[in-house]
C-alpha cells in the first residue's frame, strides 16, 4: 500500500502545484521524532560510566540551565560534546572543578558531596512540570519543543544567559548575515539561517568547520534526511533547540493551513 506521505507528494506533482508546500504536507512526508512533554524536552540521561560503577545515570535538564547560561558555556568552555555519552569526564575531574564541577563546587551551587549524589544520579527524567511552568510562564511562547521561544525571550530581556564563564566581558560577535538556503525538494521554499541569534547562544567554533564548512554551499550531504539523523541542524534542533516540526521557523515561506 502506498503511504500517505508518498501520496501527498504524488498529488502535489500531478496538480502542478507551484505554491509553497503546506506545513502539514511537509510533516506528513518527513518522519519527525515523537516529542516529549514540554517540561521534559531537552532532558537527557547521561550514562557513560555511571551504571558500570554501580551508580544510577545522571539526569540533566537543558532548559533549567538554559535560563542562566548560553550553550557555548558548556559546549565550548567546559568542553562538553554535543553528542550524549561521548564527553570523557569522570567523577574525579568533576570534583577537581572540571565539567559539571566548574559550577557545582559547593559554593556557586551544590557540590559533589555524597549527600548530593542522588540530586543528579536519579536514573530517570525528573523534570517537575509545576517548576517548569513557574519559571517559564512569562517567556514568549512557541508551538513545539519546550513551547518557549528562547530567541524571543532573550531579545525581550526576559532572560539574560551568561555568554562566557571565564571572560565576563566577552560578548557575541556582531555578525548579522542571513543565509538563504535553497531546498532540494520541489515546492519547498528556501530555509533562512540567521547568524545573529545563533551567535548569541553559540560560538563560531560550535558550527565551523564541523559540521558546516565555513564556505557557503560546500557542506556535503546537507539534506533533510541527514538532519533527521542528528547531523547538521539536527545536532541541536531535534532535542534541545526548537524541533524540526516547527517548519516555518526555518522555511518561512511554508504556508500553515488551519
Amino acid at each position: 500500500m502506498i503511504s500517505f506521505r508518498l501520496l501527498t507528494i504524488i498529488a502535489l506533482v500531478i496538480l502542478g502545484c507551484h505554491s509553497p508546500l503546506p506545513a502539514q504536507a511537509e510533516q506528513a512526508f518527513w518522519k519527525f521524532p515523537e516529542l516529549p512533554p514540554p517540561h521534559q524536552y531537552g532532558d537527557i540521561l547521561i550514562d557513560r560510566l555511571s551504571s558500570s560503577k554501580g551508580m544510577k545515570p545522571v539526569w540533566f535538564s537543558h532548559w533549567s540551565h538554559r535560563l542562566k547560561y548560553s550553550c557555548r558555556v558548556c559546549h565550548l568552555e567546559l568542553e562538553f560534546s554535543f553528542k550524549k555519552n561521548t564527553t570523557l569526564m569522570t567523577e574525579e575531574e568533576n570534583r577537581n572543578g572540571q565539567y559539571c564541577g566548574t559550577c557545582h563546587d559547593g559554593e556557586k551551587v551544590f557540590g559533589h558531596d555524597e549527600k548530593n549524589c542522588a540530586r543528579c544520579h536519579t536514573g530517570e527524567i525528573q523534570s517537575d512540570p509545576k517548576r517548569f511552568a513557574d519559571l517559564t510562564h512569562d517567556l514568549q511562547k512557541s508551538p513545539f519543543g519546550n513551547k518557549i521561544n528562547w530567541a524571543g525571550a532573550m531579545r525581550s530581556g526576559r532572560i539574560n544567559p551568561i555568554y562566557s564563564l571565564f571572560n565576563p566581558e566577552e560578548t557575541p560577535m556582531p555578525f548579522k548575515k542571513n543565509l538563504e538556503l535553497e531546498a532540494e525538494w520541489p515546492f519547498v521554499p528556501p530555509a533562512l539561517f540567521p547568524h545573529k541569534i545563533h551567535v548569541q547562544w553559540l560560538d563560531c567554533a560550535n558550527c565551523h568547520p564541523d559540521p558546516f564548512n565555513i564556505k557557503k554551499k560546500t557542506t556535503e550531504h546537507f539534506l533533510m534526511q541527514y538532519i533527521l539523523e542528528n547531523q547538521f541542524c539536527g545536532v541541536c534542533h531535534l532535542k534541545v533547540a526548537f524541533p524540526l516540526n516547527d517548519c516555518t521557523r526555518c522555511h518561512p515561506g511554508i504556508t500553515m493551513e488551519k
